[in-house]
């Protein structure tokens, strides 16, 4: 025959090693009668020494109850367990710890044929599993405590008692059995009895009618030091599933520390989702509020649930002990996102993904399709980047990546441990100076951010002040940013009708907002459609148009896509349309698509930030970081004046002066005052007028100079016009922290937005922005120098093909 082609297949059992010569013609046979003699050894050899039975636990559930799924997901579980001990029955040890599973497998047999009953007693939960035969694969529940029993509390409820079933002399039966412990008191216990005998008593299986289970996978425990066969590769261990594993080598700086996984958080961010609440918010990627170690991609490391309102970033490489085909699995709560990238390279991070659009339990694994990824093949020496990104907003938090792997016993979703992975060197990010932590040094106190590192004074023990976790007070029934999911917190429209902008042609879904007077608009919040199952109701794509006499309308930006909502209790919203500043009595929002329903479309909610018109010259607030003395002008306008030489002249007026660079390309007039202790600088290309009444107070700096506005000459020359600039106003400026510096921008339209950090070589550093942004108006993005070399660096911001650049130094 003409052998095209030949497949390795894995076969989920354990087998004895066989060494095979065979010839290619020969090939299929020899295989046939190999697998034939593995199934039928390996059944033989799992049933072990009569008389006893091991019992194994397994702890770490974070203080809470676990259920078979947790178990299953340890990557340690069935043959690796935290403790064990050698029973002579099948009475469990009673008080043994708190929050921990146990499991205790192996056979029961009969010297006599009959029919027999089984009852089984726990606390808090507990399963019973008997084979029809000596196999694993024939298991069934028998027998279950779903409700915590005392030791001899037979009847409590039906589930702890089984069907009749025949036990032939002679024949082994497979069982398991399953303790899942939360607090304070535990114990398990299977009894039997004979249906033909009159004696009802429940008797606890002893000695005499079990064997052990002999098939659990043995290899030596991992960090144990061994060879690899490549010389090339360092550090060589076990990874505790007969694998050795050494550090290949590799030429990217960026791969740090074999078995660091680091997650950032950024605190008091609202919404739901990572796109756009995380990614749009300032100090998302780069200025964190704080970082945890994690034992795996799986965070955080205690969930308490406590925190609420915050995003996280998980960046590093991954490696695998055998080459093969790799499946991941994606848990998380509230939406999170997995990345893959086919090698080292950070470019290609989006050639795998998994995500989770809306909250799941931590072992969810088939809620969604686009949890998983299809198959993979890594390959063993091989990093590959990945990156996680996950948004919370309320009650529960958590992220977890899973994989099936080809070297577990089972093909089951088991939790990656840090020992496959490795940290992201070359990050950027830096928790700011002075931050509170824990270093994890019990002999330190006052723990704080410092140059980017957390860092402790040393303690000697009276002093010290270990720190421990904090449960987040909440006020009972105080207000938050959530809505439910009952179809009273929505509006809903079932009829298309003529819509009152004759430029949104046809029969449509709408909405006109009369506020009743005038003012002026800026950021939006918006919750869609939330009621539970209804959700393919919600608004898809919107326009949203405005008008001060609801006559005369005009488009506020480009057309939107709203987010989906989740249909739960917990639903915060997304940050919606910014009006940046616009004046409007009526809005009115168009929905000319749906996420499915055939007739419905609507949402829940929409808040306006909004300042009502006031007199010419009266004081506001135009929600601009770029302006200052902000004051309404005669058509209802709130307007600062823009300090940062893009003002012809600046006019400041009988004001205090802020502690700022003025810069204006021609002139500066001011009759303001200089506080004390405050500096104020004025630079003008071509003259600066100190009008009576200007004002410098003792200890306060002021300096004044004539010099050509450079800035806005570069950024104009810089940018590639087409029409109207599709952003404007570019540029990073410092903080009132030296090593953080804020990029501001101003997007006029809707567009793809990269924003790059360069070293001076023009080298990619971080990418701190790659996103389609519908939102328009200035955009914030927090900058920290801590980890930067000294030397010069360019902020590069690309609006679609528009381009401009602003370089900075790093003294």
């Amino acid at each position: 025959m003409a052998l095209k082609e030949i497949r390795m297949v894995s076969v989920d059992m354990t087998i004895p090693m066989i060494k095979l010569s065979f010839s290619v013609r020969s090939c299929f046979w020899v295989v046939v009668v190999w697998v034939i003699f593995a199934l039928n050894s390996s059944a033989q050899t799992c049933v072990g020494t009569p008389g006893q039975v091991k019992w194994s636990y397994w702890s770490g559930f974070n203080n809470s109850l676990p259920d078979s799924a947790d178990l299953a997901a340890l990557e340690n579980f069935p043959s690796h367990p935290d403790g064990t001990q050698m029973l002579s029955s099948l009475k469990m040890p009673v008080n043994y710890t708190e929050y921990f599973a146990a499991m205790t497998r192996g056979y029961i047999y009969v010297n006599q044929t009959a029919t027999y009953t089984f009852n089984l007693t726990g606390d808090d939960h507990a399963l019973f599993y008997l084979s029809t035969d000596e196999s694993l694969a024939n298991k069934r529940k028998r027998a279950e405590v779903t409700s915590y029993t005392d030791v001899t509390e037979h009847n409590k409820t039906p589930g702890q008692t089984s069907k009749t079933i025949e036990l032939v002399a002679g024949q082994n039966y497979y069982f398991e059995i399953y303790s899942f412990e939360g607090c304070c008191s535990d114990h398990t216990t299977l009894y039997w009895r004979k249906t033909a005998n009159s004696d009802t008593t429940w008797r606890i299986i002893d000695f005499n009618n079990i064997k052990q289970y002999a098939c659990e996978q043995s290899c030596p425990v991992r960090g144990t030091v061994c060879n690899d066969g490549n010389a090339q590769t360092t550090n060589d261990q076990h990874d505790g599933f007969c694998n050795c594993v050494g550090i290949a080598p590799t030429t990217n700086p960026c791969v740090g520390e074999r078995g660091v996984v680091e997650a950032y958080y950024f605190d008091n961010i609202t919404g739901s989702y990572v796109e756009p609440d995380l990614v749009n918010a300032p100090k998302f990627p780069l200025l964190p509020d704080r970082k945890e170690r994690l034992k795996g991609i799986s965070g955080p490391d205690f969930a308490s649930y406590a925190k609420d309102n915050y995003g996280s970033l998980v960046q590093g490489y991954l490696t695998v002990p055998v080459s093969g085909m790799y499946e991941f699995n994606l848990t998380g709560d509230d939406q999170t996102m997995f990345f893959l990238s086919k090698n080292d390279s950070i470019q290609y991070k989006q050639y795998h993904q998994a995500m989770v659009i809306f909250g799941i339990n931590e072992t969810a694994h088939s809620t969604y399709t686009f949890q998983n990824t299809s198959p993979i093949y890594l390959q063993k020496g091989q990093f590959y980047y990945y990156e996680i990104r996950h948004k919370e907003n309320g009650w529960r938090d958590h992220f977890n990546l899973y994989w099936k792997t080809p070297f577990h016993e089972f093909k089951t979703w088991k939790r990656v441990s840090d020992f496959y992975l490795y940290d992201y060197k070359c990050e950027i990010s830096c928790v700011p100076n002075n931050t509170p932590c824990n270093d994890g040094n019990a002999f330190t106190k006052n723990d704080t951010y410092q140059n980017c590192e957390c860092v402790g004074t040393p303690c000697t023990g009276l002093d010290c002040d270990d720190a421990s976790a904090q449960y987040q007070k909440y006020d009972y029934c105080a207000p938050t940013q959530n809505i439910t999911n009952s179809n009273e917190t929505g509006w809903l429209s079932c009829v298309k009708a003529t819509n009152p902008n004759p430029a949104r042609s046809g029969q449509n879904h709408w909405i006109k907002y009369d506020l009743g007077n005038l003012y002026t608009l800026k950021g939006t919040r918006v919750w869609n459609y939330n009621v539970l199952n209804e959700t393919t109701k919600g608004f898809k794509t919107v326009y949203i148009d405005y008008s001060t006499d609801g006559v005369v309308w005009t488009q506020l930006g480009g057309q939107y896509t709203w987010p989906n909502a989740p249909g739960v209790a917990q639903y915060a919203g997304f940050t919606g349309p910014d009006f940046n500043s616009l004046s409007a009595r009526y809005v009115l929002i168009t929905a000319t698509e749906n996420w499915g329903h055939a007739t419905c479309a609507g949402f829940s909610k929409i808040t306006f930030n909004a300042q009502q018109c006031q007199q010419s010259g009266t004081t506001c607030d135009d929600g601009d970081p770029l302006t200052v003395y902000d004051k309404f002008d005669g058509n209802c306008g709130c307007k600062g004046i823009k300090l940062a030489c893009l003002e012809d002249t600046i006019k400041t007026g009988r004001v205090t002066l802020v502690p700022a660079i003025h810069k204006a390309q021609n002139a500066i007039f001011s009759e303001g005052q200089l506080p004390t202790t405050q500096n104020v600088a004025f630079t003008a290309g071509n003259s600066i007028v100190l009008l009576p009444g200007f004002q410098i107070d003792s200890g306060a700096v002021f300096s004044a100079k004539i010099e050509a506005c450079l800035q806005s000459i570069f950024a104009q020359s810089q940018i590639s016009q087409e029409g109207k600039s599709l952003a404007t106003e570019f540029g990073a400026e410092p903080t009132d922290q030296p090593n953080i510096k804020r990029i501001i921008f101003r997007l006029n339209q809707p567009g793809q937005v990269k924003l790059l950090l360069k070293d001076k070589k023009g080298q990619t550093l971080v990418t701190i922005i790659d996103d389609y942004y519908q939102n328009l108006g200035t955009q914030i993005k927090y900058l920290p120098t801590g980890r930067l070399s000294k030397g010069a660096y360019a902020i590069e911001l690309t609006v679609n093909e528009a381009k401009i650049n602003q370089q900075f130094m790093v003294e």
